[in-house]
């Protein structure tokens, strides 16, 4: 089985050797009550936020009769600048839980943050995009009360998402015509696919920015899948898959501890140019590396946010991210990098896809960009779709992320802008960064969100 680029996983199925659980926010501290889908009409507002587990008593849940699958969602924010809607799309293994608190908002306009697990006063930003904004959340289907479907594709869940902005226009009197998709991880394969089949399907609703965190180069890795991932990071996911109990738990624990920089590490030492790597045993797990998982990095308030999120209704129905899904995310991103699909049908549905590998569950999950990775630390990206979206492709990493190297992103800006020039702009932190940029450096990411809805 091949390995992700995509690092949440420990943090959402598994945190038990990554965390303690501890201080002033106990695990189970909310009480599991069903799902209120019909209470309030509002958003939720920035002033009430704590934590984003907190949301679950917010959420709500919408049936896509397109596709017959189901997502549970939490709408949030004032819309103080516009009604313009920033659309959420989860990384592997992530819940709306995951969502950094402080990428989203500040003390200013949500002064209960500052109680909350893992809040670091240095990380607290300027701008809230809470109060600026409206912020839509949402849980893949197979998470909390919403049913597995191994249907779930790329393109299902992008008319997914269309029918959830279609409820959330109807049932809180917000416009939905104007969006910006936020993706992290495999969350970024997802919002690339809504993006290019939005405006063919619904045209009357526009793609403003596109953020993606921690992207990969489009798809079609023609030449060697998997060329951005570091040696620990492939051997790790690649025993996930079959380890159980303890050892299943020190994997995912290490996989988490991992989004984030590891002790000593350099610029130099990212993807298949890092040297870590991992030596997986019937009873343990060895890294070279040590990982650099403490409160001033981020890193511990993530662990323990992570582990509180699976003690919490729903998400403590399903254990995070179930066992069926994560295998079919895992599937999904195989295929979109293994495969190409040229045109956006109507009916979101991708359309003249070529696929260069086994595909694993659909041939339409497929990227929008061919890329060669025969040199796999100077990937190439070409044919790529041309996205319609008025404003800009934003992505951003971090010199040090060894689960997708930040060439990769590179490649998708060239390979992007060779068909619109202009429309995409690579950011990196300026730092120490890996995948858990969000995580790690939220005031960052928040800043440079607004900014570039701000233009």
């Amino acid at each position: 089985m091949r390995t992700l680029r995509c690092g949440s996983i420990a943090a959402i199925i598994s945190l038990v050797t990554a965390c303690s659980g501890g201080g002033p926010e106990q695990a189970g501290l909310l009480p599991a009550k069903q799902l209120r889908d019909r209470s309030r009409e509002a958003p939720v507002a920035c002033r009430d936020l704590r934590s984003m587990r907190e949301l679950n008593r917010d959420l709500r849940v919408v049936k896509n009769p397109r596709t017959g699958d189901s997502l549970e969602y939490a709408v949030v924010g004032e819309g103080a600048k516009r009604d313009e809607v920033l659309v959420f799309f989860p990384g592997t293994g992530q819940t709306i839980a995951d969502w950094p608190m402080q990428m989203i908002t500040n003390s200013k306009y949500s002064p209960n943050i500052v109680r909350a697990i893992g809040y670091r006063a240095g990380e607290d930003a300027t701008v809230s995009l809470c109060h600026e904004y409206r912020l839509v959340f949402f849980d893949y289907p197979g998470v909390g009360v919403t049913p597995y479907r191994a249907t779930a594709t790329h393109d299902a869940v992008a008319s997914d998402v269309d029918a959830m902005l279609q409820r959330v226009g109807q049932r809180f009197g917000i416009a939905t015509d104007t969006v910006d998709p936020v993706g992290w991880s495999l969350g970024t394969a997802f919002s690339l696919k809504y993006a290019f089949l939005s405006p063919v399907s619904r045209p009357q609703r526009n793609i403003h920015d596109l953020f993606l965190i921690a992207a990969g180069p489009g798809g079609s890795e023609q030449a060697q899948v998997d060329a951005d991932n570091a040696a620990c990071v492939t051997s790790l996911f690649d025993a996930a898959e079959t380890a159980t109990g303890s050892l299943g738990n020190e994997i995912k624990g290490n996989l988490t501890k991992l989004l984030f920089p590891y002790k000593g590490q350099t610029p130099k030492e990212n993807g298949t140019n890092s040297n870590c790597t991992a030596t997986i045993s019937s009873q343990s797990v060895t890294l070279n590396v040590t990982p650099d998982c403490t409160i001033v990095n981020g890193c511990k308030g993530f662990t323990d946010l992570g582990f509180l999120g699976l003690e919490t209704y729903p998400w403590k129905r399903s254990k995070g991210v179930s066992g069926s899904t994560y295998i079919l995310q895992r599937h999904q991103d195989n295929d979109f990098d293994v495969a190409y699909c040229a045109k956006a049908g109507t009916g979101f549905r991708s359309e003249d896809c070529t696929a260069y590998g086994p595909i694993e569950q659909s041939i339409a999950d497929g990227g929008v960009c061919r890329t060669d990775t025969s040199n796999p630390d100077r990937p190439v990206s070409s044919n790529c779709v041309r996205l319609n979206v008025t404003g800009n492709v934003m992505l951003y990493d971090g010199f040090e992320d060894i689960f997708t190297q930040w060439t990769y992103d590179r490649a998708l800006e060239r390979g992007l802008n060779a068909v619109r020039p202009g429309i995409a702009q690579l950011q990196l932190y300026p730092g120490g960064a890996n995948h858990g940029l969000m995580m790690q450096h939220p005031r960052w990411v928040q800043t440079n969100i607004q900014k570039a809805l701000a233009r």
